[in-house]
């Protein structure tokens, strides 16, 4: 039992000094990403969404600001993630993973229904830096929330999986 704890301990500070691991660049970090979303409760993957991406200097949270339109639909939703792990995979090439946490906040309208809703999210990354300037970045997001409106629902959550593209100043 004792090295279980000892075990829980060394991984939570391993997990504290994530910045020791960043391999992404600290300046500025601008982009777009494309990807999908579903829902549990929904079934299968929904629509297509795109969304910009935001990185500040000396900040350590990579924002997204999000617009999904399909048939009949409309959801405008902001994230922040802060990476726990953001290690090199494959130095050589620039092919690099990451481990985060999240929040976001959504709202959206279905028909005549409007929503609202917050979840922590866990997005698991690739990102692939062929030069200092421009990174490629493949990830999914599994997300767990609450929907407040239109009907409160917890659990809520769902999934997502974004392709994008940031360069870097």
């Amino acid at each position: 039992m004792k090295k279980k704890i000892l075990l829980a301990f060394v991984l939570a500070a391993i997990l504290a000094t994530g910045t020791a691991f960043a391999d992404h660049p600290s300046g500025f970090g601008i982009g777009i990403q494309g990807g999908g979303s579903g829902n549990w409760n929904g079934g299968g993957f929904g629509g297509s969404n795109a969304a910009l991406s935001l990185k500040l200097p000396s900040v350590p949270i990579f924002w997204a600001i999000r617009l999904d339109i399909w048939d009949n639909y409309f959801g405008l939703g902001v994230s922040g993630d802060t990476y726990f792990i953001d290690s090199k995979l494959v130095p050589q090439i620039g092919l690099n993973w990451y481990l985060g946490f999240g929040i976001g906040v959504g709202c959206w309208g279905w028909n005549d229904t409007l929503g609202l809703g917050v979840s922590a999210r866990l997005p698991i990354g690739l990102s692939w830096q062929p030069v200092p300037l421009l990174e490629i970045f493949l990830q999914i997001v599994p997300n767990l929330g609450v929907q407040i409106l239109d009907k409160f629902r917890f659990p809520y959550g769902g999934w997502g999986g974004d392709l994008g593209i940031r360069l870097w100043f």
